[in-house]
């Protein structure tokens, strides 16, 4: 939120463009249970989870070019850096569609696959999936403040392959995972 705030142009007030990227991920994130539920059933979950990557690391490289390096990390609400291309609303809102596209593409995906793994007990299991997905975003507040932009999106890109790369090993060869599972006690 800091990148966008640090690098707008004036002209129009920069603190409603966080709301707006909010809007358009918001619009994104929706737009992609639709989409991406549609889509799962004739390219595979492994396959939404790869197009969520891409459309991530697109979303990343337009971050890359359109924030200054230092936007990140600035106290003064102004980047002393200059962007590769100069932002605007119109690539702000894009990169709010994308964000949205993207995490939603994951979240329908491994939502799937949870209640399909754990089909007679899947809340313990999205239990585990919302705190581990929380404790990472915990760990990306800590360091967002200090770190430059570029070596924050490398950060993602890394963990949004790595994690392409776990679901679709885990997606195709399922005989490889051993979970254990407590045995059932009957409900009393």
């Amino acid at each position: 939120l800091q990148a966008v705030v640090s690098t707008q142009s004036t002209g129009f007030p920069k603190r409603s463009y966080i709301a707006l990227g909010g809007i358009a991920t918001g619009i994104g994130e929706i737009s992609a249970g639709f989409i991406w539920g549609r889509l799962s059933t004739k390219i595979g979950r492994h396959g939404v989870v790869m197009c969520s990557t891409v459309i991530n690391c697109i979303l990343y490289y337009l971050a890359f070019i359109s924030f200054p390096f230092d936007a990140a990390t600035t106290t003064s609400g102004k980047a002393s850096d200059v962007p590769i291309v100069e932002s605007n609303l119109y690539l702000t809102l894009v990169m709010g569609v994308l964000l949205g596209l993207g995490d939603g593409g994951f979240n329908v995906s491994i939502f799937a696959n949870l209640s399909t793994v754990f089909e007679h007990k899947p809340a313990p299991a999205f239990a585990v999936f919302k705190f581990v997905q929380s404790l990472m975003g915990a760990g990306a507040f800590l360091y967002c403040g200090t770190l430059l932009l570029p070596y924050q999106l490398l950060i993602l890109a890394v963990t949004c392959l790595l994690a392409c790369f776990t679901f679709t090993y885990l997606e195709r060869f399922p005989q490889h995972v051993l979970i254990v599972l407590p045995t059932a006690v009957p409900d009393e």
